[in-house]
Formats: C-alpha cells, sequence, structure tokens
C-alpha cells in the first residue's frame, strides 16, 4: 500500500492537524489489513500442528503451505514496520515549538559550577555531553542546536595533561585542536554574554597548544561576563594580561593560582594598573594562590564590589594577610554582600576603632570567616546590620566569635561553626542571643591536642525545650527556638565527647513537642562511635509524631546508619 506521507517517514516532519486526521485513519487502515493477515497465518499455521488434517513434509502441498505462510510472515513484519513509522509522525515531540525545544534544550546545558578539589577530570566539550551530544540525535535537533545561542555560551573548557605513550608534540597538537574547537564553540554564542570556566594543568610551561587556546579565549573576551580560570600559571597570566577596558562586561572572576613555574610572573600580572581585573563593571571577586600581592596593589574596583572571596593570600616574603589589612580592605568595599576571607597567623589590631571609625557594611549578609589567630579587635571595628548568614571556622577560642555574634546576632539566621577549642558552655550564651537563627551546623575541627567538649549532651540539652511530667506539650527556656535545621559532625577521635542517642531522643522529642514544630531536618554523624540505642524505636514507642521531619544518624560501623526519612521509621 503506498502512503501519501512516504516522504514524511523518518523525519522529524511537524504534521498539521488535518494531516494527523490522515495519518490516524491510514494506520487504521494498515491496522485492518494486519488483522486479516494475521486471521490467515494462524489458519494456516494450524495446518501444520498436530491433528488429523495435519500435513506431513511428504504430503503435496506442504513445500507451498511453509512458502505461504513464510511471505505472509514477511508481509505482517514490513506493515508492522509501516505502522511504526507512521505512528511516529504522530509523536508529540514533533509538535513542540523549535522556541520551546531550545527551552528544553537549554536546561540539558549546565552552568559552569566554582572548581572545587574533588572536581572530577570531565571534559564537558566532548559529544558525550551536552550541548553536544544534542547534536547527535537528528539532523532536525542538529539545526536547531546549532541556531541556538545560549546553548553554547557556557563552555567548560578543560585541557588535558600530557599522558604516558604520548608524545610532548603530539600532546601540542591536541590543544591546538582544542583551541580550533573552542574557536568554533564560541562562534556560535553568537554576541552573547559569555560565562568561561578554563581548567588545564598546572606546572606547565607556555607552549604553541597553550597559546593556541589563549588565543581563541581572548578572542571573545568582549564578551566576557564571568570568567573562572584554574591550573596553569602561564594561561592566567595571559588571560590577567588583557586590559580592563577591553572586558566592559566582565562582572565575574574565579581565579585560582597553581604551583610554580609561572606564579611571581601571574603575581606581577595581578598587580599591574590595567589588568583584566581591573573591568569597570567588575562586581565579583574570587582570588586564590600561593603568591598574591597585597591587596591594596590589586586594581580593583573595590567600591562597586558585591561580592568578595580571598583565600591563602600569603606574600612570597612570607608576610601574611592579617586583620589589619582585612580592616581596611572591607572599609573600601561598602557595597558588599557576600565575603569569604581567609586570615593565617600574622599581626593582629593593636586596638578596636572608635565608634564614629567603625567600619559599617550595611549590605553585607554572607560572612565565610577562617582565621588562624585572635581577631577579637576586628570585630569590635565592624558593624553588620544586615548579616544573615555567618560561617567561622577558628581553632581559637571563644573570645572572637562571641564578640562577632553580640553583634549580629539579631539578623542572624543561618550559622554553621568549625571549632577546636569552643566548648558548649561558652557557645550556648551566645546562641540564647540568636532568636532568629533557623540553621545551626556545627563541627570539630582537628588541630592537635584534644578536642574541646562542644558536641556533648550539655549543647543538644541547651536547645532541647524541657517538657514537664505528665505533659505531652513541651515549655519552659531553650535556645533557638526557631531552629529547622540541625547538623551536627562529632569528633572523629574515639576518645573525644560524643552526643548519647538518649540526647537525641529528648531533642526530637521536646521540638516535636512543641505548639508549633519548626524542627525539619536532624543529622547527626558520630564517625568515631557506634549506636547506643535505636532512637527510631524509641520515638515510636513514645508515640512521638514526627511529620515530615527528616534525620540521619551515622555511626562508626558503615552497616548501622540511622534514618533519612520519616516513612523509614514508620517502617521499622
Amino acid at each position: 500500500m503506498e502512503s501519501p506521507f512516504q516522504s514524511y517517514l523518518n523525519t522529524n516532519y511537524s504534521a498539521s492537524d488535518i494531516e494527523k486526521l490522515q495519518i490516524t485513519q491510514f494506520v487504521i487502515g494498515l491496522q485492518d489489513e494486519l488483522k486479516a493477515l494475521e486471521t490467515e497465518l494462524v489458519e494456516l499455521i494450524s495446518r501444520l500442528e498436530p491433528g488429523k488434517e495435519q500435513l506431513k513434509p511428504t504430503d503435496a502441498g506442504f513445500a507451498e503451505l511453509k512458502q505461504r505462510i513464510e511471505a505472509l510472515t514477511d508481509k505482517q513484519e514490513r506493515r508492522m514496520h509501516f505502522i511504526e513509522q507512521h505512528t511516529a509522525l504522530l509523536n508529540p515531540i514533533h509538535s513542540i515549538p523549535i522556541d520551546i525545544l531550545q527551552r528544553i534544550f537549554e536546561h540539558c546545558v549546565n552552568d559552569p559550577a566554582p572548581f572545587a578539589s574533588t572536581e572530577p577530570a570531565t571534559d564537558a566539550m566532548s559529544p558525550v555531553f551536552c550541548p553536544l551530544l544534542l547534536t547527535f540525535v537528528c539532523s532536525s535537533w542538529r539545526r536547531i542546536a546549532l541556531e541556538c545561542p545560549s546553548l553554547w555560551d557556557k563552555p567548560y573548557i578543560f585541557l588535558p595533561a600530557p599522558i604516558s605513550g604520548i608524545s610532548h608534540v603530539r600532546w601540542i597538537e591536541i590543544l591546538k585542536k582544542r583551541a580550533q574547537l573552542i574557536h568554533l564553540w564560541l562562534c556560535r554564542a553568537g554576541t552573547r554574554p559569555l560565562t568561561i570556566a578554563l581548567a588545564s594543568p598546572p606546572g606547565h610551561e607556555s607552549n604553541d597548544g597553550f597559546r593556541a587556546v589563549e588565543q581563541a579565549v581572548i578572542a571573545f573576551s568582549s564578551q566576557w561576563e564571568r570568567l573562572r580560570v584554574r591550573g596553569s600559571n602561564c594561561i592566567l597570566q595571559s588571560l590577567l594580561a588583557v586590559p580592563g577596558s577591553l572586558v566592559p562586561n566582565l562582572k565575574f572572576v574565579d581565579l585560582a593560582y597553581g604551583s610554580y613555574p609561572g606564579a611571581i610572573e601571574a603575581d606581577t600580572a595581578v598587580g599591574k594598573p590595567d589588568c583584566l581585573i581591573s573591568a569597570p563593571s567588575l562586581r565579583v571577586v574570587r582570588l586564590a594562590g600561593t603568591s598574591l600581592r597585597k591587596f591594596q596593589l590589586i586594581p580593583l574596583p573595590w567600591s562597586r564590589l558585591t561580592d568578595i572571596r580571598f583565600g591563602r593570600l600569603v606574600e612570597s616574603q612570607g608576610n601574611s594577610f592579617n586583620d589589619s589589612e582585612a580592616l581596611e580592605l572591607l572599609s573600601r568595599c561598602p557595597k558588599i554582600q557576600r565575603c569569604e576571607l581567609y586570615l593565617p597567623i600574622g599581626h593582629v589590631l593593636q586596638e578596636p576603632r572608635g565608634h564614629h571609625n567603625q567600619v559599617i557594611l550595611p549590605h553585607l549578609t554572607y560572612l565565610d570567616f577562617t582565621h588562624s589567630q585572635s581577631t577579637a579587635l576586628l570585630f569590635l571595628s565592624l558593624d553588620l546590620p544586615a548579616l544573615t548568614t555567618l560561617k567561622f571556622s577558628t581553632h581559637f577560642g571563644a573570645e572572637s566569635l562571641s564578640i562577632l555574634l553580640t553583634r549580629c546576632a539579631g539578623t542572624l539566621r543561618h550559622f554553621e561553626l568549625s571549632a577546636h577549642q569552643i566548648s558548649a558552655e561558652q557557645l550556648l550564651p551566645m546562641l540564647s542571643q540568636a532568636v532568629h537563627l533557623e540553621w545551626l551546623e556545627l563541627a570539630y575541627r582537628a588541630y592537635g591536642g584534644s578536642p574541646s567538649p562542644l558536641l556533648t549532651d550539655e549543647l543538644l540539652e541547651g536547645l532541647t525545650p524541657p517538657i514537664p511530667e505528665e505533659s505531652t506539650k513541651a515549655s519552659g527556656s531553650f535556645h533557638c527556638p526557631n531552629l529547622q535545621n540541625l547538623i551536627l559532625h562529632v569528633s572523629n577521635e574515639p576518645d573525644g565527647p560524643r552526643i548519647s542517642d538518649k540526647a537525641i531522643y529528648n531533642f526530637i522529642r521536646g521540638r516535636r513537642a512543641l505548639e508549633t514544630p519548626t524542627v525539619r531536618h536532624v543529622a547527626i554523624y558520630h564517625p568515631a562511635h557506634d549506636k547506643q540505642e535505636d532512637v527510631g524505636a524509641m520515638l515510636r514507642e513514645q508515640g512521638v509524631e514526627i511529620g515530615d521531619m527528616k534525620f540521619m544518624l551515622r555511626y562508626r560501623n558503615p552497616g548501622r546508619y540511622g534514618y533519612s526519612t520519616s516513612e523509614a521509621l514508620r517502617r521499622r
């Protein structure tokens, strides 16, 4: 049977409503013909089955019957395939408008994430990942993908390191071919702003392959909006040499220095007056490396920055980035909203600034602070009226943290602490001021010597609403009444302090007994201890209704985990 849609079979043709009706009627005719074939086949095959009328191979007509069955079977298979081809034309995906399909394609492409030490060496520009993968599905998808600039404006450029068995010349050729792919890729982005992440193998001198990649990327510098670079210092140096005037749209940079060679040259490049990071539109700066210059020499548009992260700021001469410099840096950033700072051991402030000379950061809502010295005077010199998220890591005592929490407790919603010498007795009075706190995450920070008694029953008891005897409702005073998420990473030392399962049970029971329970998630990790009691069984026996609350208890024995959801509790 000839089909009026023969030329559209095995294509992505989008049929009109009238054509869909015609295809449906045509398929019904094919299905009727297929039923007739099946009926005839059943009758013919039955003549070969054991019975009175069974034909034997020696009987006349046996060969003709076998040939007839084979011919009908072949025709049946062809009709079934013909039906499948026509039915495919009715697939709803063929009717999706191109602009909608492009939006679906956009969700298949990941935005390059910030570099992490655990990030796998993944080549996101290979054909096994989108968007390139989309071009191999069919000719129609290939055309749509290639004509969609938003699929190509966020490349994660991965440069492979030389491997054994491949000569240096061959490795350079691979890099040059990668440079050609980069240029073609970025051309497909049209005039869209670019988000580029470039990861290269560290510890290599500049070569023709690296230079080809640099040229391919720099050719589109006027479209750079977000740039992340890590690995080879020679590539970083070349990108830093791009004048700020040539990157008018650059708003975000994340630059991570590698090890030698080239660290000193890159260090020099970051301090030049008209380098990359002097871009007028720059708002987010993240710098990390082993030999960064003092921040005063970095030509950033300080007064316009809204997000900064400076890590491992250590001078090649051995002078550390200290709290005096941190205060001066923050004073240059009146619009800062997010800040991550690391202060190694170095000089400290001799006295705090007076009330009228304090550094006020009215827009700062997020502070991630790691330090290796006392910073009490630094925080006495800061006013943070809008701070809602604080991540604090220290192996010193509680003085600095106490001052900081006293000054921002009224606005704090999210607090993470990694400490070595802060005890529960010291922390609980600080938490009493954080009445709006919703997220609390505490971890033991190893730093030699005995761990402080922070993650203990005393801590959890201070957060537990008391329940009077012969009552099912909690009443009385306790810290952090609005707490929704509690995450505790207990000491990984077998002799270190721990939190008992009984205290965990009391905490959950007390929080769920509130008139309006707020806690939604509890996770407690005991990497050096075994389970003492079954918290889930205790909650069930006492009839504690946990609702949609989730919690996990993890112990030393990997086969003895706790629970992850309320459903898991009800099943046990």
